[in-house]
């Protein structure tokens, strides 16, 4: 009976975060998902000096952005398309 419950508190948590995640492209889409106070997904460089540079661009009423954790499995970026940094 605990394993239900526990199961089923998992499952709903999971689904109210799941549905907090917003998979963006752009500038344009990664600020819209800020406002929204949204967890975003974006294509990343892994480079500190752009993050240094979105923090610093987004600081203000919507808080300042900064990267939390890398996904174990990454969606791929389709050929020819360039990583976020490239859009900022």
């Amino acid at each position: 009976m605990l394993d239900k419950i526990q199961q089923n508190l998992f499952d709903v948590a999971k689904q109210k975060r799941d549905a907090c995640i917003e998979v963006v492209k752009t500038w344009d889409e990664f600020v819209k998902a800020l406002g929204q106070k949204k967890l975003i997904l974006a294509p990343w460089c892994d480079e500190e000096e752009v993050e240094k540079d979105v923090k610093a661009r987004t600081r203000g009423e919507m808080g300042a952005a900064k990267s939390l954790c890398t996904p174990f499995e990454q969606p791929e970026l389709p050929e020819g398309e360039t990583p976020f940094k490239e859009r900022l």
